[in-house]
């Protein structure tokens, strides 16, 4: 932790929650005893990663608009696999605007640049990082207090530096069409339909191989976020989705798909939060065009004291994959894979400018093909300035 403190100096600066324009910058040193999510007959390998981050986040009223943004800057170092640093760009920036009572709406840009997964992705040897764009227009019109129609566009990208099949580069362009209902205590609702058709920019075609150049997509989905009690809400997104290709219908995929949270406020103190999610992603190889995700999750935090924070996690989740386009030889199954994980983090605010963090977590997956097999463990710790 001395390096954390040497780069970053307490400022006579802090941030308030009215201030217009706000900085933060951070560093944060984490030990992954196995980078690449290999089997233990693989002889993983252990790696330390350092990251400093400079971020901006600017949130300004004028009238009935409000611009909010955020920007940071990333950079990562691995001591060992220093093929792997790089500096990522991440922002999300709107503009919450507003036409007299009736018309509101909001115009969104979205940028968030990761390394490799090498628990889905086995690109080793090389630097693959990952880079996701996301810009859209929405409009609402209330024809009654609590009731609007909505309707938008949106435009979507995914660029990798290693071509990969498993989550190919792509662009997508589409609307989007619904309802919204929000309620005088807060509540909310949201029932839209989402159509995308989308172009796979740099995969060539493959006939063999049944990698297709194009797809269209169908998302049904309510929104949610809904107070039961003065101590517990609901909130998330319930949706069916149906994807299609232009040329290769054994690789189309469709289904209900989740992300859902119960927050439970045990006292004044102390919180509880229940997460579902289930998943239906691409993931295109001989022996499977997509997975399910089926993941259960139960994190607890409670404020210790005025300046520490405990959180902790327990969490199970399963992938089965589907969508087989050659035949599996007799008595091979499709792979399916179990992950467990559980972490703790402890935080302490020093000072309303200045926070230091620690914390590890333990992970380990289970899967028919013993290739897909790892246990993994990280600890980390950072600090935080913040005017």
């Amino acid at each position: 932790m001395v390096s954390c403190c040497a780069l970053i100096q307490p400022s006579l600066l802090w941030a308030e929650q009215g201030d217009v324009i706000n900085l933060n910058a951070s560093v944060s040193v984490l030990s992954d005893d196995n980078l690449f999510r290999l089997p233990s007959s693989a002889d993983p390998k252990s790696d330390t990663i350092t990251t400093t981050t400079l971020g901006l986040n600017l949130d300004k009223a004028i009238g009935l608009q409000r611009v909010v943004a955020n920007v940071n800057v990333i950079d990562y170092r691995y001591r060992r696999n220093d093929y792997l640093d790089f500096t990522a760009l991440n922002y999300d920036a709107k503009w919450l605007w507003a036409a007299g009572t009736r018309w509101t709406g909001e115009l969104a840009f979205q940028r968030s640049q990761l390394p490799n997964d090498y628990a889905n992705d086995r690109t080793l040897g090389r630097r693959n990082v990952q880079t996701y764009e996301l810009n859209r227009f929405e409009a609402n019109y209330w024809f009654h207090s609590s009731w609007a129609a909505i309707a938008g566009v949106l435009s979507t990208s995914l660029d990798n530096q290693v071509q990969t099949s498993v989550d190919g580069d792509y662009d997508a362009d589409g609307y989007n069409l619904g309802l919204r209902y929000l309620g005088a205590a807060g509540n909310s609702l949201t029932a839209r339909a989402v159509h995308l058709e989308g172009n796979y920019s740099k995969r060539p075609f493959n006939s063999v191989l049944q990698f297709d150049n194009g797809f269209t997509q169908d998302n049904y989905q309510l929104d949610f976020s809904w107070r039961l009690s003065g101590l517990s809400q609901l909130r998330g997104r319930i949706e069916y989705l149906d994807r299609e290709y232009q040329h290769f219908s054994q690789r189309d995929y469709s289904g209900v798909a989740a992300n859902l949270q119960y927050a439970y406020a045990i006292s004044g103190k102390s919180t509880l939060t229940l997460a579902y999610i289930r998943a239906l992603e691409a993931y295109q190889q001989l022996t499977s065009s997509y997975y399910v995700l089926d993941d259960v999750a139960l994190s607890a935090q409670w404020l210790a004291t005025s300046k520490i924070t405990v959180n902790g996690l327990l969490g199970y989740g399963r992938q089965d994959y589907r969508g087989a386009i050659v035949p599996l030889p007799a008595g091979v199954p499709q792979r399916e894979d179990k992950t467990a994980r559980i972490a703790v983090d402890v935080a302490y605010q020093a000072a309303r400018w200045l926070q230091f963090k620690a914390g590890v977590t333990l992970q380990k997956r289970d899967s028919n093909y013993e290739l897909y097999e790892y246990r993994d463990r990280t600890a980390f710790v950072s600090a935080t300035l913040k005017y």
